[in-house]
């Protein structure tokens, strides 16, 4: 039987220490940057979800509209629906990059995963099996070479498929890592239940996976930060019990709208409980690069190749992307 120990220290060399070692500064609090980001502009994106959003080239972003089909906004903030003629008709809940890709999820009992080009040409279909269970409602999609990475929030758990067999295995179930233990709050309030006490903010929503396919990252909405080690559920010569003690508390977060890790290893995310965008990296320096009241609002962040980033928001019930220049 292997422990973690010896595969960490293998998989990575002790290299990286910054990033692979221990949570990012998770007792500090988040600092306001010496040098702020600033919006460069706001359009509104008549009939697209605000809670996906994933960088393309030349200032462009890819998301899914109200009938759950991709879509890409151009660097004039144009929604428009993907040029091929092989777009998937089925809605999707879920879309995500893995190098040239983009990969798709469908929604319901029989979930399948759709690899499309970035014209939308479908490339592939795998139906999967095992990914969920009655209540299932999966959300969140991450892909790196063989492998699949989803989040069930219905039935809190970690799904891990086999892209070239669409078998699926479910880990984690309702791991405490994976369900809401803390109030959501948005602009410092928070959701009340009919009970009259505060609501916690849900499982399980967002995952991210560094450049390597090594660190998989999850947390509810309203945190915290949760890493695992990819090999934990990919090689089953790991146990339940290595699986649980693999998991490490990444970093307390407040309430969150979206997140994003980019392939440098630096996390962008939409903070709702003060309006503001926080970044953290390797240099273990929380910071927050950003206030703005409309981020109460706040949805998915993206980070494009040209150090520039984008946020949907929502503003009087309509999607809206804030264009944003980092310092």
């Amino acid at each position: 039987m292997k422990t973690r120990l010896l595969h960490v220290a293998a998989a990575t060399g002790l290299a990286a220490l910054a990033f692979t070692a221990t949570p990012a500064r998770a007792d500090h609090p988040w600092q306001d940057a010496p040098v702020p980001a600033s919006i460069t502009a706001d359009a509104a994106l008549s009939g697209v979800q605000p809670k996906i959003l994933l960088a393309g080239e030349n200032g462009s972003y890819f998301a899914l509209n109200a009938s759950g089909h991709p879509v890409r906004i151009d660097a004039s903030n144009t929604a428009a629906p993907l040029s091929s003629s092989s777009v998937p008709s089925e809605p999707l809940v879920a879309l995500t990059r893995s190098g040239s890709d983009l990969w798709g999820l469908t929604a319901g009992d029989a979930p399948t995963l759709v690899r499309m080009s970035e014209d939308g040409s479908v490339q592939a279909r795998i139906s999967l099996s095992g990914a969920t269970v009655t209540g299932s409602n999966l959300i969140a999609l991450q892909v790196h070479d063989s492998h699949a990475y989803l989040a069930d929030e219905g039935k809190p758990a970690l799904v891990v498929a086999n892209i070239q067999t669409g078998k699926a295995t479910r880990f984690l179930p309702s791991d405490l890592s994976l369900t809401g233990r803390h109030p959501l709050l948005r602009d410092g309030q928070p959701r009340m239940g009919p009970d009259g006490h505060p609501m916690a903010g849900g499982n399980v929503r967002f995952l991210m996976l560094d450049a390597k396919g090594q660190w998989l990252f999850y947390q509810p909405a309203c945190g915290p930060m949760s890493r695992i080690d990819t090999a934990l559920l990919t090689d089953t010569d790991f146990t339940a019990v290595e699986q649980l003690d693999g998991i490490t508390e990444w970093r307390t977060t407040p309430s969150l709208g979206g997140a994003t890790l980019t392939p440098d290893n630096v996390f962008y995310l939409s903070d709702i409980t003060v309006g503001s965008v926080l970044k953290f990296g390797s240099d273990r320096i929380p910071l927050r690069i950003l206030k703005d009241p409309r981020l109460f609002n706040a949805g998915a962040p993206a980070v494009s190749d040209s150090h520039q980033m984008a946020v949907l928001v929502t503003e009087d019930g309509t999607t809206h992307i804030l264009r944003i220049a980092l310092p």
